[in-house]
């Protein structure tokens, strides 16, 4: 099999390349882009694929992102290279898959919940399966500070459930109008997550002595954590900046700089 990444934080940011070998040239690539997210089945404990940010064109014009999927690519000295089949990229990727892009769900940033109401954390990097895209585990994370104050907790597979709308914190959309109801989504995890053991952290290196010290700290996190009660959605506020809940949502923005070109072109030919 051909080597492929296991973990969300080994793909987002690695740059992209297409290949584009033929009999004479075996080797050609083209540069696509760097990979923005990674994406997951809306329904499912399955990483899809990622989504490639491109290059701007002019340094003005957006172009619009690719979504790549899951076995849809190899490493090759380090750098991502999609394949030129039909089913790595795109409408094609998620036909093979039966998937519906604009139902996935991206994962990261979002706060991971217990079925009684507790927030352990965020979503941070994600393990999974390379041949078959299935969660193995993911890591929560409290940010750097509390991380290394308190460690963090690894959640394995089958005590994810997944996706859950509906609860968690608002989701920050873009094209979302002012007046729309804010869209809450988190992951859901078993309440067996709450007896896993917590690895690394000073206070537990300490020993009990550090242990006050440890809940103050946490208390504090608790404080500064986007809320994710009901009444997040009362406020009707976008708390969590990175997170966008589904492909429908990245798709809602991405007229926005056609629209914007095509009146740039309309202005030059008046100009002239």
């Amino acid at each position: 099999m051909a080597k492929r990444y296991g973990t969300t934080g080994e793909i987002v940011g690695k740059r992209v390349l297409l290949d584009k070998s033929t009999p004479k040239k075996p080797e050609a690539v083209k540069r696509l882009g760097k990979v923005r997210h990674c994406v997951f089945h809306p329904t499912q404990r399955r990483f899809v694929g990622f989504i490639v940010k491109r290059p701007d064109l002019l340094w003005m014009f957006r172009r619009k992102d690719v979504f790549v999927a899951y076995n849809g690519y190899d490493v090759v000295d380090g750098r991502i290279v999609v394949s030129q089949a039909p089913e790595a990229t795109g409408k094609g990727a998620c036909k093979a898959m039966g998937v519906n892009y604009d139902d996935c769900v991206l994962w990261a940033g979002l706060p991971v919940m217990g079925e009684d109401g507790t927030v352990y954390g965020t979503v941070g990097d994600v393990s999974f399966d390379p041949k078959t895209g299935e969660v193995r585990s993911l890591t929560v994370t409290q940010g750097a500070t509390a991380n290394a104050l308190l460690g963090v907790r690894e959640i394995p597979g089958h005590l994810i459930r997944g996706f859950k709308r509906g609860i968690g914190t608002a989701l920050s959309v873009n094209g979302q109008d002012e007046g729309e109801e804010p869209i809450l989504g988190a992951i859901l995890v078993s309440d067996e997550v709450a007896e896993l053991s917590v690895e690394g952290g000073l206070a537990a290196k300490a020993g009990e002595a550090t242990a006050v010290v440890a809940d103050r700290a946490r208390e504090t996190v608790e404080a500064v954590k986007p809320a994710v009660s009901t009444a997040t959605k009362a406020a009707g506020k976008a708390v969590n900046a990175g997170a966008y809940a589904t492909g429908r949502q990245i798709k809602r923005a991405s007229g926005m700089f056609s629209a914007f070109k095509e009146e740039y072109d309309k202005a030059r030919k008046e100009d002239d």
